[in-house]
This record gives structure tokens, C-alpha cells and sequence, in this order.
């Protein structure tokens, strides 16, 4: 069963992407075009489809370096599947990769014909800030303040974005498509963003931007650039989809 992904509208324009710190600096704007981004991350029951349809198994799913990475491994199933903390249907699938994510978006267009991809890191940026960013109540972001230690449910305690976007801070760290550099700690693409230098592309192995911070971790703001390398797996990692139009 092909599962159903709700999504939210970002309409095209100029966002302010960025900040002050060392990997987000400079601030600047970014022209993006109009896409639709997935309401929540995905979750367990999602997921599982992905699994029923033998996806871990077809390698035209996969990109060539991911299916590298699974033949090495061999893996049927997300890290902390079968873990009582994470593996509630409607809790974000949890223990993927990004080669995995990657996997289950060519799964996904092959099953539904339709466009779904991995945002980039400024489509992330641009639906998590839109142009007036205020801050939400703490209460309604899963970060290692709140004591909870753990992911919740893709729908209920969380913030929506201003385009309607649930639990873009907290929860969870989610992939994008973005790469970060060769590794994890070598930041080989800079700010400003330009979409042409090879951040872009999906072939490689190189190291891949996170945002939104997670359940085990302290507070962030939407302009923080995570990273990890596309082979890692954690309990604070998982993903969500964008569509184009």
C-alpha cells in the first residue's frame, strides 16, 4: 500500500537564509521556487510500506552509493525498529540513514509517478523561518530541555511553521539533500548558497546537511546546519519529503 503524504504549500520567493554563527554565516536571501513540503516527517507506518515492498531488497531504489551501502550491510530494517521508544506507527521513522531516506523517496516516485524528493537545505530553511521567524513556546518543541527523551507523535504537541509545517524544530534531526562537505567535520560548502557548486549532487558520499535539531538535543533555530555523514544512523534521525510542482 503506497502510504498518503500530506503536504504544505511554500509558495516561491526571496527567504532570509542563515545567520551569525560560524557555519551559517553570512546572512543573506535565497530566490526559491514554489514546492510542497510534507506536513510531518515520516513516520513508522509509512515507513513500513517501504519494507512490505521489499525496498531494502531493489536496488533501482536506491542510489548507487546507498545500494553500495547495503549490500556492505544488508540491513531489512531501521535501526531502533523494534525499540518500544521509537517504533509507535505514528512516531517519526527513526535509525535511517540518508542513504535510506534516499531509498524510500525512489521507492516512492516509482510507486506514485509524482516528483518526491529530499529538500535541500535552504527549501528546509525557507518553510521552518519564513520571513518573520518567531520563536515557538518551549513547551511545543521536543528538545533535550523538555525532559522527554524521546520522539513524540508526527501529530499532536508540536509547532507548525508558518506554512503549516509540523515539529520543524525538535523531535527529530531531518535529512536533506544537501551535502555538507567530503566528511563530516570539513565544511566544504560555504554560505552564501549557491546551488551550482556541487551541494547538490546525490551521487556522492559526501557528508549531509541535518536541520531542526531532535529529542536528545538542546534548543536550536531554524538557521543551525547540522551534519552527518550519509552512512549514519541515530535515534534522533529521520526525514521529511518535499513534492514539486
Amino acid at each position: 500500500m503506497t502510504p498518503e503524504i500530506k503536504t504544505v504549500a511554500v509558495p516561491a520567493g526571496k527567504y532570509p537564509i542563515g545567520g551569525t554563527d560560524l557555519v551559517s554565516k553570512p546572512a543573506h536571501q535565497v530566490e526559491i521556487a514554489a514546492f510542497a513540503l510534507g506536513e510531518t516527517v515520516v513516520n513508522n507506518a509509512q515507513f513500513a510500506a517501504f519494507i512490505a515492498a521489499d525496498g531494502y531488497n531493489t536496488p533501482s531504489y536506491w542510489t548507487p552509493m546507498g545500494w553500495r551501502w547495503q549490500k556492505n550491510r544488508q540491513e531489512t530494517q531501521p535501526a531502533f525498529w523494534t525499540d518500544h521508544n521509537f517504533n509507535h506507527d505514528l512516531q517519526p521513522v527513526v535509525g535511517i540513514c540518508w542513504y535510506e531516506a534516499m531509498a524510500f523517496v525512489g521507492w516512492l516516485c516509482a510507486v506514485t509517478g509524482q516528483g518526491w524528493r529530499l529538500p535541500s537545505e535552504v527549501e528546509w530553511e525557507a518553510a521552518a523561518r519564513g520571513h518573520d521567524y518567531t520563536a515557538p513556546p518551549n513547551n511545543q518543541i521536543n528538545s533535550a530541555e523538555l525532559g522527554i527523551r524521546r520522539t513524540w507523535a508526527v501529530i499532536g504537541r508540536g509547532q507548525r511553521s508558518w506554512c503549516g509545517a509540523l515539529d520543524m524544530l525538535g523531535n527529530i534531526w531531518e535529512w536533506t539533500r544537501s551535502a555538507w562537505g567530503r566528511n563530516w567535520q570539513t565544511l566544504d560548502y560555504h554560505y552564501p548558497y549557491d546551488p551550482t557548486d556541487g551541494r547538490e549532487d546525490t551521487t556522492t558520499s559526501a557528508a549531509r546537511v541535518m536541520r531542526g535539531g531532535s529529542w536528545f538535543d538542546a534548543r536550536t533555530h531554524p538557521a543551525h546546519r547540522g551534519r552527518y555523514l550519509p552512512g549514519s544512523r541515530g535515534s534522533n534521525i529521520g526525514f521529511r519529503l518535499l513534492l514539486t510542482y
